[in-house]
Order: C-alpha cells, then sequence, then structure tokens
C-alpha cells in the first residue's frame, strides 16, 4: 500500500491507463459522447447565430389562411393559383414541403360520382389535371416526397441527374436509405421541374442539427439517389440539369464517403454521408408571407421576387414542426430555408473527417503534458495552466466557428484534461511528503551543506526523474595510476585515494558542485543540477584550478611514505577535463537502486577531454563553450581537436590561472601567434615560438603542449599535410 502513494510509476500508470480508457471513448464515439459535442455546437449556435438572409420565402399554410380557405387540404385549383402567383411575380422556385399522396377530393369528378344528377361537375376539368397544368406551364415548381415506414407503391420519380465526379465507389454506398417513400401523384412530379426530399433526422435527443442534401430508395440492396427539397429548389432556381457529387471523404471499408455536393456554382461541403450542418439563424417572421395573402392578392411582387419561394405550414394541426438548437418548436419549412440561405450566402459549417483524430490527438498530448509536468511544477501553476489550455481551447473553438465555420469540439477534451489533471494533483500531493524524505537520503552525500539546506527548504527545486539542462561536466583521472599502485600495498593504495578523493569532493562541492561518481582513481562531477547554480562553467573552472593546489600535501605525504621504505617517489598529477552543455540528468538505474547522474553528448566530451590531457600535456581542458561561459579568466586555446567518437571538431583550452594579468595577456599574444603561424603551415616560426613560450613562467605546467606543437611541426614540415587541412587534429585514442 505504502508503494501505491509514494511510486511515481504507479502514479502514471493509473493517469495513463485513465487517459486511454477516455480516449478509447472518444473513438468509439457512443451517443452520450456525440451529445456532448453536440452540447457544444448548439452553444456556439447560441453564442453566434447566422445572420439571415432574404433570398428564400416561405408562404405559410398558417391559422389565419387555414380561417379565411377552409381546412386543409385545399382544392388543388387554389395551390394551382397560388403556384401561378408566385411564378408571375418573380419568383426564382417554388417548392412544395408537402406530399400530394392522394387524388384532390374536392375535384369535379368526386363530385359528379357523388351528385349524379348535375351534370355540370361532369364538364369541369379535374383539380389534379389543372394543377399539374400549372406546374407544368410555370416550370419553376419542385415536389417533394418523404420517408416512411410503411410500404409504399409509388417510388419517387428523378428530375435531377446526379453524377459522382470523385473517387468510386458511387456516393450511393454512404447516404442516408430507406425502403419507402411516401410520393406524389404520378401526374404532380411528372409535370414538376423538380423533385426532392423533406425528410429529417433528428438526432436522439429530437433537434435537427444536419439534414441529408441526399437521401437513397434501397430496393434490394439497389440504391438509388435523390436530391434534398432544398437542393432541388436552389437546382431548379439556377436552370441547371446536373447535380455533381464529390466523394473523396471519410474512407471506410466500402471506400470513400461523401466530401461535398455542387449545383452551378456552389459547392457545397457535407458529412460522409452527405447530409449537411445546419447554422441557424433562428426563426425570423420576416421570412414569411401568408398563402391566404398570396391568394388574394394582397402581396408586394418585390417580396416574391427573384426569391425561392418554399410552401409549407405552421399550423399546428398540420404536425410539420420541428426543434432546433435555437427554438423549441419551428415550421419544419423553416429548416429548408435556413439551408437555402446558407448556400446562397456561403455561410457553412463543415466538421472535416480528421477532426475525430485531431481532437482525440490534441486531448492525448495536453493529458500527457499534465501527466509528465504534474510531479515537477505545484498544484496552483499546473492548475493556471489546465485553464489557460481550456480557455485556449473553447477560444480557438469559437474562433473557429464563427470565421471559419469550423465545428470544434472543446468539451470532451476539455472534459478529459480535466479529470486528469484532478487525478494528478491527488497523486502528486500524495507523493510530496514521501519525496520530501528520500530528498536527505538520495542527495546528503552527494552535494554541500549550503545546497542541501536549500534543498530540504525548498523541494520543488527538486525534479525527480529526469530533465534536459545545461550542465558543467568534470572528469578527473589520476596519471600513472598504475605504477604509482605497484609500489603500494592495498591498504596504503586505499589510504591514497582517500586522501585524494577527500579534498577533490570537498572542493567540488564548496564550488556548489555535484559528485556523481567514483570510478577507482577517477571522478565525475557537473554543476547545475540538481539546483540552478550562477556562472556554473565558471564554479567548474575554479573547482579544477583549486584540485591542483590541493594535490601538494597528498604529494608530501605520498613522498614521505616513498623515503621511509625506499620506494621510488612517484608524484600524483591529474587530468581534468571540463565541457558545458545539455544534458540529461536525474535519478538513473532500477527502482530497487539508483543514483543521481547525467548523460549525454556534453558528458562524453568532458570525458574525451580529460582523456587528452595527458596526450597534450595539459593538467585541463576545457571545450569552447565552458571557456566562453567561464568569463575573464586565464584560458589560452589549444588546438582544433576531434576527439574519438566524434564527426565535428572542438577548440579546446587550458586555464593558466583564475584571473587575467598583464604577463599573461602578454604570453597570450605570443602563444596566438604560435597557434597562427602553425595553421599557417608557418612551420619554422611555429617552432621557435614553441621553443620560446616553453621557457616562460607562464607555461610551467603545459610545457608538454609545446612539445607536442613543435614535434607536430617538424613532422608536417617533412611530410605537409594534404591540401585543405584546417589545422584539425583528429584524436585516434580516448
Amino acid at each position: 500500500m505504502k508503494s501505491f502513494f509514494t511510486s511515481r510509476w504507479i502514479h502514471v500508470f493509473l493517469l495513463i491507463a485513465l487517459l486511454t480508457g477516455a480516449l478509447a471513448l472518444r473513438y468509439a464515439d457512443p451517443k452520450p459522447v456525440e451529445r456532448l459535442r453536440h452540447i457544444a455546437f448548439d452553444a456556439y449556435n447560441k453564442l453566434m447565430p447566422r445572420q439571415a438572409g432574404d433570398q428564400v420565402v416561405i408562404i405559410d399554410i398558417d391559422e389565419e389562411s387555414l380561417r379565411e380557405y377552409g381546412q386543409w387540404p385545399w382544392p388543388r385549383t387554389d395551390l394551382a393559383d397560388m403556384t401561378k402567383r408566385v411564378v408571375d411575380m418573380g419568383a426564382k422556385a417554388i417548392a412544395f414541403d408537402i406530399v400530394f399522396a392522394e387524388p384532390d377530393r374536392t375535384s369535379p369528378r368526386f363530385m359528379a360520382e357523388r351528385y349524379q344528377d348535375v351534370d355540370v361537375f361532369k364538364s369541369l376539368p379535374d383539380n389534379d389535371e389543372v394543377f399539374a397544368q400549372t406546374i407544368a406551364e410555370t416550370g419553376k415548381t419542385v415536389t417533394a416526397f418523404v420517408w416512411t415506414q410503411q410500404p409504399t407503391k409509388r417510388d419517387p420519380i428523378e428530375k435531377a441527374k446526379i453524377f459522382n465526379t470523385g473517387y468510386k465507389p458511387d456516393p450511393a454506398a454512404f447516404v442516408t436509405s430507406v425502403p419507402y417513400f411516401a410520393t406524389n401523384l404520378p401526374i404532380l412530379s411528372q409535370a414538376a421541374a423538380g423533385n426532392g426530399s423533406f425528410s429529417m433526422f433528428p438526432e436522439q435527443d429530437g433537434l435537427i442539427r444536419r439534414v441529408p442534401l441526399l437521401v437513397g430508395l434501397n430496393k434490394d440492396e439497389n440504391i438509388t439517389v435523390y436530391p434534398a427539397l432544398s437542393l432541388e429548389a436552389l437546382r431548379v432556381a439556377l436552370n441547371k440539369k446536373i447535380i455533381k457529387v464529390k466523394s473523396f471523404g471519410e474512407q471506410t471499408d466500402e471506400g470513400y464517403g461523401v466530401h461535398s455536393i455542387q449545383v452551378g456554382d456552389y459547392t457545397i461541403p457535407t458529412d460522409s454521408e452527405g447530409a449537411f450542418w445546419v447554422y441557424y439563424s433562428g426563426h425570423k417572421p420576416d421570412r414569411y408571407v401568408s398563402a391566404g395573402d398570396i391568394l388574394s392578392g394582397n402581396v408586394d411582387a418585390e417580396k416574391i421576387k427573384d426569391k425561392i419561394v418554399l410552401v409549407g405550414t405552421s399550423a399546428i394541426g398540420l404536425l410539420d414542426l420541428r426543434s432546433t438548437p435555437l427554438n423549441a418548436v419551428v415550421p419544419g419549412v423553416e429548416v429548408h430555408a435556413e439551408i437555402l440561405e446558407q448556400i446562397v450566402n456561403g455561410q457553412f459549417l463543415v466538421r472535416p473527417d480528421f477532426f475525430d483524430g485531431a481532437e482525440i490527438l490534441v486531448t492525448a498530448l495536453i493529458s500527457a503534458l499534465i501527466i509528465l509536468m504534474a510531479p515537477f511544477i505545484g498544484t496552483t501553476v499546473l492548475a493556471a495552466l489546465v485553464i489557460s489550455l481550456i480557455i485556449s481551447g473553447f477560444s480557438y473553438a469559437i474562433y473557429a466557428y464563427e470565421h471559419l465555420g469550423y465545428l470544434v469540439d472543446a468539451i470532451y477534451p476539455a472534459l478529459t484534461v480535466t479529470i486528469i489533471f484532478i487525478l494528478a494533483s491527488i497523486l502528486t500531493n500524495l507523493r510530496t511528503d514521501a519525496e520530501k524524505r528520500m530528498i536527505k537520503t538520495a542527495f546528503g552525500q552527494y552535494i554541500s551543506k549550503d545546497l542541501m539546506n536549500e534543498l530540504t527548504q525548498d523541494p520543488d527545486k527538486l525534479r525527480l526523474g529526469g530533465e534536459v539542462r545545461d550542465l558543467s561536466v568534470m572528469f578527473t583521472d589520476v596519471r600513472n595510476f598504475t605504477t604509482i599502485s605497484e609500489s603500494l600495498t592495498p591498504e596504503e593504495l586505499i589510504q591514497l585515494m582517500n586522501d585524494f578523493l577527500t579534498p577533490m569532493t570537498s572542493i567540488v562541492m564548496d564550488e556548489r558542485g555535484t559528485v556523481d561518481k567514483y570510478m577507482g582513481d577517477a571522478m565525475m562531477a557537473f554543476w547545475n543540477a540538481p539546483l540552478d547554480v550562477e556562472q556554473h562553467a565558471k564554479h567548474g573552472c575554479i573547482a579544477a584550478l583549486r584540485m591542483a593546489e590541493a594535490l601538494e600535501p597528498v604529494n608530501e605525504k605520498l613522498k614521505a611514505t616513498a623515503e621511509e621504505k625506499g620506494n621510488v617517489y612517484h608524484e600524483v598529477r591529474t587530468g581534468i577535463g571540463l565541457a558545458t552543455g545539455p544534458c540529461s540528468v536525474g535519478n538513473m538505474g532500477a527502482r530497487q537502486r539508483f543514483a543521481y547522474s547525467a548523460l549525454g553528448d556534453t558528458v562524453n566530451l568532458a570525458s574525451r577531454l580529460e582523456g587528452q590531457t595527458k596526450a597534450y600535456g595539459v593538467p585541463i581542458m576545457a571545450c569552447e563553450r565552458t571557456a566562453t561561459e567561464a568569463g575573464d579568466m586565464a584560458f589560452i586555446e589549444l588546438d582544433l581537436l576531434q576527439v574519438k567518437g566524434k564527426t565535428k571538431p572542438e577548440r579546446v583550452f587550458t586555464i593558466i590561472s583564475d584571473q587575467r594579468s598583464s604577463d599573461f595577456n602578454q604570453f597570450k599574444k605570443q602563444h596566438d601567434q604560435m597557434l597562427s603561424a602553425y595553421r599557417s603551415r608557418k612551420w619554422d616560426e611555429a617552432i621557435d615560438l614553441c621553443q620560446t613560450l616553453k621557457a616562460d613562467e607562464m607555461a610551467k605546467d603545459i610545457t608538454g603542449f609545446y612539445t607536442l606543437i613543435a614535434k607536430r611541426a617538424k613532422a608536417y614540415k617533412k611530410t605537409p599535410p594534404a591540401d585543405g587541412w584546417d589545422g584539425v587534429f583528429v584524436a585516434t585514442a580516448k
């Protein structure tokens, strides 16, 4: 039970398991998850309703019209009169959101059967024929049909030519299809210029958010595709014959779904099933004209001219009422009007196929970020970050809705991120006490007391588990250790190493460094972790200089022991490599045993530089970044060195002292002249300058370097380097 509260990995596993479950739930997308998404979309629409247009007029068979002209259905001659009047007033198209499935019971032929003694009925034309003739003569009428669960004897008549211009298979495989439609009398549909479906399929909560612009009649798996009433009304208004369908949207096992529909110059985006997201402006009384006013001639022609006219009803008794995100009850015909206005004005709502995947990915990335950051930052900071991210997510979703017409789900990602944050915060707080207790145990042997006190007072400065940060890394090694050890007993050797490593360790800690590990006669240390250390490169360089001074009492003791035993005295000298750069630093190892350590290219470079101090005859070798960041210390450049294991050369330096002086400046000037002569292939000049520099007091600890350069110059003098030589020396050994 204790490990549950203290193990970071158990906590991470729990959080990842929770996140995986949340992502799997989103991928499965059950109805409750879809409902959350729709709540977001509805909220956007309520906040930012569409600006209504004036391109569509609804002729409303309203309660007042019914009172004036009698109950529905009206005689088809009245509808013929209405159609002619509307077309004469300049309408581009007139579409009936009504199905005339049965013959007109008020037709003279029915009256003649009822009143056989009245001959006048026999001579009058049939009402349906009159209506059909008017429809044909005007040439702008669109009839309608609607899906039904009851078997029917008639199928809808095709008027529009629908062509698939995208990838195969035909989009018929993807559109919503049903086995039965309630259709008009054939005489009416045949006379009409267009024929479309006014079928709507509400979401689970009863709201109309998407309307299929294409529907299918499924007869024994043979699907015939028809346009929606709104789409067909647009086609007739534009006087077009063809509706083009592009099918290269979402890919499934069957192929590609619908992507968009084109009528004339209008391209209409849809989902993969050919459904259209309705961007509601809300109920607008200005869209409506009473059918009674049309029949009585009380409507100004300008109200109808150049408009697409829809005929529908708002009468409660005729049961064509729908629910939308903006209105609890609205006539169904107004939904078609909203669709037409959107198309004409180019005001679309789209949800591209990749949005589901993108939202899942964003949810995963943000949640993973919280999981990764929770152990390292305070709950308050993390809460501020989470709130900022959630606000940013909703802000983008609202911006995308308003300016781009994109439907972005911000609710599910926000809900997932919030749950992950709450659980991560709880688990992190459970670990806080355990981490505080770990600090002294894990770091008390590696860092100075001052750093230990600072760390204990502010544990948040410690971020367990690893991070990447800039470090200054040091490697030290004893020269000729094998030779020295041969003259000592095991006890004396252990004592020597204790005498050597104790002051070296103290120096590192005094300079705010961290001792990483001991490797026999070698030691690794670094600066700027676990706590920030300002000017960490300079602290490392000062520690290196102090180490040389600290060897004096060690050598005195070793010399006295050798003289006492009559052995040959071997001086203890060190090689120190310094490098500054990014490293991965943190607790590394196994769960049972771990150590705070650093890894990376900078660590490798420091190790290689320590190995090269012997070849170059210098006690300290530092990379260029260390020399640059150490400030105003007495550095001189040694070489352009490509150490083993690296492909690019490194400009390397050694340290003469912790501060510059006039003597040093003069020495450095002459030293730089030597390097310039050497790299310019002025071998004799370089050799002479090396001899001169070796005699300088400043060079007492690095005479071996000048011997090396002079030797190289002499060799190059006999066998010049190849053309293009840039002064780089490639080391073949570590």
